[in-house]
């Protein structure tokens, strides 16, 4: 099963729904990556950085580096692709790109298998308090058993101000849901403790990346003042082991579309089980994080990120949606997510930037 084509879509404006009680946003840009073999197979990927540097460093590095390459050594391919690639000052955006080539090729693993990824893998604008309130209800309704509000979003992190939006969603959806929040590493250690000890009564499942630049020993010291559970590792200067080794989380939170794919997802949910740690995922690409949380055993949950979810039903067939709470595990070979017909070609941007990655002699 060799590796014949190598193709990254820059995506734009497709229409998507908006969020309930909102106009915008509703359209969405997307990276789309194709992998073929020579047997006529297609894995697909979606996320990450759509800025033209990432495109041409996919169909003009990444393509010709791997094209003849055995798709189903994954090991191998990943590790030729990182040991040739000499551009690591792309920084998350270099982790993109291979994220999104490990992913297609696990798409591409099971459906050659004819078995699911996760069985492979291991068996916006922010809203008033009444707003959230009317939004926590009416996702509660639904059937939704645990939802998540950002905090510090203020132009100066303002616990006060939180408490009492995290306050309004507690009278709204009642004792039975579980609320979480997601500090997008905002905070100091003295804001995020202030935070944490007025919501403890709120009874809080968790805080997300709550402090700036998810400092390990900042985690922990905010980890000893409050009973809330600290997750983070989805936006990080550090890596999982360094979370684990300073105690500093109780959730770790790989994202296999920003850190490296499913390869480095199974790794790092690994470590975490050495460390007696579940895992848990924050951002937007749900859908392909849905095989990891579901193959290993300390899985947890997978963030529903509404306009992003949209997204992916706009541009996916069969996209996993949620019922009462939970998500069914596509049981598909491969991952499940084949883009809808035409839709590639419909909606492919054609960014005019001069090619960092050309061929010699093309200029």
């Amino acid at each position: 099963m060799k590796i014949a084509r190598l193709e990254a879509h820059h995506l734009a404006n497709i229409p998507i729904q908006p969020p309930p009680f909102r106009k915008l946003p509703n359209a969405e840009h997307a990276l789309i990556v194709e992998i073929e073999t020579t047997d006529g197979l297609i894995g697909y990927s979606m996320g990450g950085y759509t800025h033209p540097v990432v495109v041409d460093f996919l169909n003009h590095h990444a393509a010709d580096l791997l094209v003849g390459e055995d798709a189903s050594c994954i090991e191998r391919v990943i590790a030729r692709f990182d040991r040739h690639s000499v551009v690591r000052f792309m920084g998350r955006a270099y982790l993109s790109a291979l994220a999104l080539v490990d992913i297609a090729l696990w798409d591409l693993k099971g459906k050659s298998l004819g078995v699911p990824v996760h069985k492979l893998l291991g068996g916006a604008p922010v809203y008033s308090v009444e707003e959230l309130a009317a939004e926590a209800k009416h996702l509660a309704e639904l059937g939704n058993l645990h939802l998540k509000n950002t905090v510090g979003r203020q132009a100066v992190p303002n616990p006060a101000d939180d408490y009492l939006r995290m306050r309004a969603m507690r009278e709204a959806v009642g004792p039975r849901v579980k609320l979480a929040m997601d500090g997008n590493s905002r905070m100091t250690v003295a804001q995020a403790t202030k935070l944490c000890q007025m919501t403890e009564e709120l009874d809080i499942s968790f805080i997300e990346e709550p402090v700036i630049d998810n400092h390990p020993t900042q985690l922990r010291e905010l980890r000893g003042k409050t009973s809330i559970p600290i997750a983070a590792a989805e936006n990080h200067k550090y890596s999982a082991r360094d979370l684990l080794v300073n105690d500093a989380v109780d959730i770790l939170q790989p994202n296999v579309t920003n850190d490296g794919g499913y390869t480095a997802g199974l790794r790092i949910g690994m470590l975490a089980q050495a460390f007696g740690r579940s895992l848990g995922h924050g951002n937007g690409s749900g859908p392909h994080n849905i095989a990891l949380q579901a193959a290993l055993s300390n899985g947890g949950l997978v963030e529903y990120h509404f306009h992003k979810w949209m997204a992916y039903n706009a541009i996916f067939e069969n996209v996993p949606q949620p019922e009462n709470g939970y998500l069914q595990v596509s049981q598909e070979p491969g991952l499940g997510l084949n883009p809808k017909r035409g839709l590639i070609k419909e909606f492919k941007k054609v960014d005019r930037t001069s090619l960092l990655f050309s061929q010699p002699g093309a200029m």
